[in-house]
């Protein structure tokens, strides 16, 4: 145990210039400048508590699953898995590997009912825009991470965007699936996973809109393959599953910020149901999007709905990530929610009916394009998509395609139907407004959600649709955005097996 970790959580103001504690180390304190940490108003047991009750031992061991999220240019959240409680999580920091003379503290570590961990966030704050810091949890090995460009910085960089990324391996997309499943990775193909931890030189960050892990495949997995993920115990199988892909990705995470938004697959324990399976199976803390809320720490104003729709800015470019799972305004419902297509029974969790969208008018109307030309929407079920009627979300086309349209979005991207198709620039429900993309006056949408998981690939819908310029339904693949100026930018789909380029576009556009 670190001695550090004894540090009390201080209440104060971010102080202007460094000191030395009792322990020999430079402190900052963190905590205070923000209301993050509200978001999941715990007990005095460090539990979060959804209409159930619970006691956990305390203690902190083993970090795991690191993982790291823009805050501003001049942050970084810092979130981490451990087998018990952390009294103090702390993040010990700097900017050479061997002198982590800052610390960083909070008092968020906090589980649900049935969780098999503990998730502890810290914020750093007042940190220099576009630097690298070394930093360590609980006395694990040494990483880093880079913080982000800020507004107006003008110099080119990549991005890289995924959905619908599982778990690999033994738990999740392999070489030898059972016979109701389609479309199996290639043998010794990578996977994209491992594709992301071998190309981290190729971009700054990481983007991920819905679908992660596919935890609640437990019973699917157990149906199907004859898995030890035994229905008798769905919280071993949940969490097996679960904590596969965080370690998986955890290469990843803990080096570069993991943006993530919101999917049906982090709805519930079961994603609503299988065969003679109801979502009224589920137990305590496995219902209404419970983990992914505790797991995260997006940017936000510190309520509910941070990890749901959120905006950040890098560079050149402004990213808006909104929620097709629950919040949509009357009449519509999100996809998850009751009334809504999924046939789930989850919550709202704004704090009024039309919270999303009034935010998202907000922080479109406040974009300075000077500052950032380029506009990114990233959300998670399509409308414009090359898949049968039935699988667009209209609901989501009649809520979001008029904020988007009024406010010049320049690319949307999205995932949830497991393949791949870009459109030409397309408005006014499947309007084409130009076959090209010079200086397009609607929005582009990219919809890559072929990362792959344990069900495979989906079948493409054909004939494609008149706004359909690209589709491909047998490679699994993720996405990279290159902003070269104010007016190129560049979207690839990558191959995970090869990294060979599968379609490339460039926007022309004068903003």
């Amino acid at each position: 145990m670190l001695s550090i970790l004894a540090i009390a959580a201080v209440a104060g103001s971010v102080r202007a210039a460094p000191w030395t504690n009792e322990h020999g180390l430079i402190e900052r304190d963190q905590t205070s400048a923000s209301s993050w940490s509200n978001q999941w108003q715990p007990d005095a047991n460090g539990v979060v508590h959804y209409g159930f009750n619970a006691t956990f031992n305390q203690g902190y061991w083993n970090a795991s699953q690191i993982r790291t999220a823009y805050r501003g240019c001049n942050g970084m959240s810092v979130s981490w898995s451990t087998n018990g409680r952390n009294v103090v999580p702390t993040v010990l920091y700097g900017t050479s590997n061997s002198s982590l003379n800052w610390t960083a503290t909070s008092s968020v570590s906090i589980t649900y009912e049935t969780s098999l961990k503990w998730e502890n966030h810290v914020v750093l704050e007042n940190l220099e825009p576009n630097t690298k810091y070394y930093y360590s949890v609980c006395g694990s090995p040494v990483n880093s991470f880079t913080t982000a460009r800020c507004a107006g910085d003008m110099t080119p960089y990549t991005a890289a965007v995924v959905v619908d990324m599982g778990a690999m391996g033994e738990y999740g997309l392999r070489h030898n699936l059972p016979s109701d499943i389609s479309n199996p990775i290639p043998a010794n193909q990578t996977n994209t996973i491992q594709r992301l931890v071998a190309q981290m030189d190729d971009y700054e960050f990481v983007v991920h809109p819905g679908d992660m892990a596919y935890a609640d495949y437990w019973v699917k997995e157990q149906v199907t393959h004859g898995s030890n993920l035994t229905l008798t115990d769905q919280v071993l199988g949940y969490n097996a599953i679960n904590d596969a892909f965080f370690n998986e990705v955890a290469e990843v995470a803990s080096k570069k910020a993991y943006m993530v938004g919101v999917g049906n697959h982090e709805a519930n324990c079961i994603n609503g149901g299988y065969k003679q399976y109801p979502e009224a199976i589920c137990t305590a803390g496995l219902t209404n999007f419970t983990e992914y809320k505790v797991r995260w720490n997006m940017p936000g104003d510190g309520s509910a709905s941070n990890n749901f729709w959120y905006s950040f800015d890098v560079g050149m470019a402004h990213y808006l990530i909104f929620d097709t799972e629950t919040d949509l305004p009357p009449p519509y419902y999100g996809a998850d929610v009751i009334g809504g297509v999924a046939g789930m029974y989850e919550s709202n969790v704004g704090a009024y009916p039309t919270a999303q969208v009034d935010f998202i008018k907000q922080d479109l109307a406040s974009v300075n394009r000077t500052q950032t030309p380029w506009v990114i929407a990233m959300g998670h079920r399509p409308w414009y998509v090359s898949a049968a009627p039935e699988d667009r979300f209209m609901s989501g086309l009649a809520v979001f395609e008029p904020l988007f349209e009024a406010a010049n979005v320049d690319v949307v991207m999205q995932g949830h139907v497991h393949l791949i198709s870009r459109s030409y620039p397309v408005h006014q429900n499947g309007t084409v407004q130009q076959y090209n993309y010079t200086e397009p006056q609607a929005p582009v949408y990219l919809v890559n959600g072929a990362a792959g998981h344990y069900d495979g690939l989906d079948k493409e819908y054909t004939p494609l649709y008149d706004y359909i310029a690209f589709a491909n339904d047998t490679m699994y693949s993720y996405s990279k955005l290159t902003f070269h100026n104010s007016t190129h930018l560049t979207h690839q789909f990558m191959a995970s097996g090869d990294n060979s380029v599968i379609d490339a576009i460039t926007i022309e556009k004068t903003h």
